[in-house]
């Protein structure tokens, strides 16, 4: 069975709340979507192709004053019910894989120091993506009421403040553990 293109649905997604050209679709994936679904310009441009060829989304040559004419993106109706028979599915394979325990699991092979340093870093990551979080989760309470997709992006925001509220407990967690073994 062929690999689901969850690029696809990212993209339609975003194209039934408005036109975008591809590279408006990437900083509105890099600004909503990224903390949860990477997706980059190698998969985007490929895919709208592909949904241009399938009839889900149109394109169209839109004047610029900025520079060479744009391509704007619009969904159709069938890639509407592309986008809607997907979502009435289960998810499907969520999967995780965080380097930085593949390199701890296998973290005797360095120092216990560079370990710590790993994990220190790691911790000033989740630390800013928190401080993210916690703008949108603010920004986001101010408009719940005035569209019903403010309350469902919420509820990836309240994901995500509990997974990086969970990140930097085990960062404090795995460093008090390796100075207390490294007081030993």
């Amino acid at each position: 069975m062929a690999k689901d293109n969850k690029t696809a649905y990212i993209i339609l997604g975003l194209l039934q709340h408005e036109d975008m050209s591809g590279y408006d679709i990437k900083k509105k994936i890099d600004i909503m979507v990224s903390h949860f679904w990477e997706t980059g310009y190698g998969q985007i441009y490929p895919t709208l192709k592909q949904l241009s060829d399938n009839g889900e989304v149109l394109k169209e040559e839109v004047e610029s004053t900025k520079g060479p004419d744009k391509i704007v993106y619009s969904i159709t109706d069938k890639g509407r019910e592309k986008l809607t028979d997907w979502l009435k599915h289960p998810a499907v394979n969520d999967t995780v894989r965080y380097e930085i325990l593949l390199k701890l699991f296998f973290g005797s092979a360095v120092s216990m120091e560079e370990n710590m340093e790993r994990i220190r870093n790691f911790q000033c990551d989740q630390k800013e993506k928190m401080e993210m979080i916690a703008l949108f989760k603010d920004n986001l309470q101010k408009v719940l009421s005035e569209d019903t997709d403010h309350l469902y992006y919420y509820l990836t925001v309240l994901f995500g403040e509990k997974i990086y509220r969970a990140y930097m407990e085990w960062s404090k967690e795995a460093l008090e553990l390796l100075q207390n073994k490294q007081k030993k």
